[in-house]
């Protein structure tokens, strides 16, 4: 096409006009930019110079609706192939049959449209993108994929997702079991498969169970008291204790026997699960791995404190450690601690639950669950309140002992949280690599921090020590990193700037932690008020088995496609709450 300033203006006037006010209107309809583009009608005659529109390869409207979507994200050439290689369903919803390669979205820039066309173009993704971004539809994350959106020659539909996500959930709950009577009305299928429902519904067990009846094949589905009963009796610790339970001469506490009660059942689906990545005819998951650990939180709303009206007159006042004199509620949950404590007196509560995950592109699924037991700040000036603090070290030890029993790990990333000697030792008499963030404590490192933010040539320093640990010593290097801000970090061994550089850059990746946390709380954790420590940790347990579902059922969709999906999973975890719910089990018997 050669550059034609004779164009007729009113024809691009119209539609930089039309499309404007398509716009307006399907973002009150579609929840995506990508959603709204593919729905512009384009019309033919605003384009009616488009070179040789029979030979095209690709249709005019999808390759409009491309650079309406490349220029309303801001994406050069080379990104836009990577995001319609990396997510199938960007180019399936434009209509383009396959991804374009940067060669072809170049040719088709340059020679399908004249000057004034591109920038008409330009003009209206503008428009698009601002509209989008007021609806609050725009963000660096691309909308989930719909079985619809995908067409029968990539050789994948509705039932072959269904499938690999029933197939994914079997893996996960299959060895839970309960203390029931043999003349039990439902199975305890049907149990579970309420609860993943309610996880994913972000419901009560009271709630939606005329909607939950609705997606359900059984003829009948438990009530929820009936439900309630029954997944206690799934968390119970057996009554029953042995001799070994008592070698400290006490009796293990009640958290830890319900903890030990359920994880069980979490890694017999783990090791299922991990099995099934390892039958597909592909590399699966590369051992030795990298891991992440880290704490996160379920909320627990009501105030440990009671009020006025429920204190007798003669009652003393404990002095919380803000000063304030309160008067703590005798039943209030052993295992909630506080939340924030910067701003204590408007904290919030909550329980709190480590994981150790799997720090990997492909497949990040979470192998250990340990419950974490905090002193609450309330509480610290009652004298006669024995607060226990589960050790940051035992955490990692028994978070480890659980990963390891499926995996072999190579690398640790923790956060300055774990910043304690006794990690340090416990991994590195392990023959584990690790890197932890490190809190800023001396004054060598108010030193080293201050030099080398200022300093304008190096952005790195590195010190080499040696710490000492219960009469052992280990080779310590201590990293100073600035850019902006400035970070510490301490890792085993003494490394070099390249060693310490290339360390730094994977520990970056731990920070996916935070999304699986953002996930599980937003996608797989139910509505519950219950005090009871039973419910609240086989809920968390649920919600991680369900993450884990998620990832694998993704990770088998990977296999039947057969084309590059990048880093992003073609399910979201928004998703697969509604797939999910209509096959979590098998509703026969």
């Amino acid at each position: 096409m050669t550059e034609d300033s004779s164009l007729p203006r009113d024809r691009l006037a119209e539609f930089v006009t039309e499309i404007g006010e398509q716009t307006e209107d399907l973002c009150h309809i579609h929840d995506h930019i990508t959603r709204v583009i593919a729905n512009l009608d384009i019309d033919d005659d605003w384009f009616s110079d488009y070179d040789d529109p029979d030979r095209a390869k690709f249709d005019l409207d999808a390759v409009v609706q491309m650079f309406l979507y490349q220029h309303a994200r801001g994406f050069n050439q080379s990104e836009l192939e990577r995001r319609l290689k990396g997510a199938a369903y960007v180019y399936i919803r434009f209509g383009l049959g396959s991804p374009l390669s940067q060669q072809i979205i170049s040719h088709n820039w340059r020679n399908r449209f004249c000057h004034s066309e591109r920038q008409a173009i330009e003009t209206v993704a503008e428009q698009i993108r601002k509209v989008c971004a007021d609806n609050d539809i725009i963000d660096t994350g691309e909308p989930a994929l719909e079985p619809s959106d995908v067409n029968a020659k990539h050789g994948i539909g509705e039932e072959q997702i269904m499938d690999a996500v029933e197939r994914a959930t079997e893996l996960g709950f299959t060895e839970f079991s309960a203390d029931r009577a043999s003349n039990a009305k439902y199975p305890l299928e049907a149990f579970f498969e309420r609860q993943g429902y309610l996880n994913m519904a972000k419901a009560g067990t009271t709630t939606l169970r005329r909607r939950f009846a609705r997606l359900s094949d059984r003829s009948e589905v438990p009530h929820g008291s009936t439900h309630n009963r029954t997944m206690k009796k799934v968390a119970s610790p057996d009554s029953q204790t042995i001799l070994v339970d008592y070698e400290d001469g006490q009796r293990p506490l009640d958290w830890k026997r319900i903890r030990d009660a359920i994880l069980p059942a979490f890694h017999a689906g783990v090791e299922k699960q991990l099995d099934e990545i390892a039958g597909r005819d592909r590399q699966g998951l590369r051992e030795p791995l990298m891991a992440a650990i880290d704490i996160t939180t379920f909320n627990f709303w009501p105030s440990p404190f009671r009020n006025e009206k429920e204190v007798a007159w003669d009652e003393e006042p404990v002095v919380s450690e803000s000063g304030r004199e309160v008067y703590p509620k005798e039943d209030y949950p052993e295992m909630v601690s506080g939340f924030k404590p910067s701003n204590k007196e408007k904290a919030e509560r909550g329980y709190k639950f480590a994981t150790l995950s799997i720090v990997a592109e492909e497949t990040p699924i979470i192998l250990a669950i340990e419950p974490v037991r905090d002193e609450r700040w309330w509480e610290k000036a009652d004298a006669n309140v024995d607060v226990e603090r589960t050790p940051r070290v035992d955490i990692v030890n028994r978070l480890m002992e659980q990963a390891t029993r499926h995996v072999d790990i190579h690398k640790v990333f923790c956060d300055r949280e774990f910043d304690v000697h006794g990690i340090r030792d416990a991994l590195d008499r392990g023959s584990v690599q690790y890197v932890i963030g490190k809190q800023e404590r001396s004054n060598s490192d108010a030193i080293n921090i201050k030099e080398i933010k200022e300093d304008t040539v190096y952005d790195t320093r590195i010190e080499h020590a040696e710490l000492w640990h219960e009469g052992r010593m280990h080779k310590v290097s201590i990293i100073y990193k600035s850019g902006g801000e400035y970070s510490l970090f301490t890792v085993n061994g003494w490394v070099d700037e390249h060693r310490a550089e290339a360390l730094i850059s994977q520990y970056r990746h731990r920070w996916t932690i935070e999304n699986e946390y953002k996930d599980i709380k937003a996608h797989f954790l139910p509505q519950t008020a219950t005090k009871d420590y039973r419910i609240r940790f086989l809920y968390f347990v649920i919600g991680v088995i369900l993450h884990n579902v998620w990832r694998l059922a993704n990770f088998v969709l990977r296999d039947e496609i057969d084309v590059h999906l990048g880093e992003s999973p073609p399910l979201r975890a928004g998703e697969i709450v509604e797939l999910v719910g209509f096959c979590l089990f098998d509703p026969g018997g």
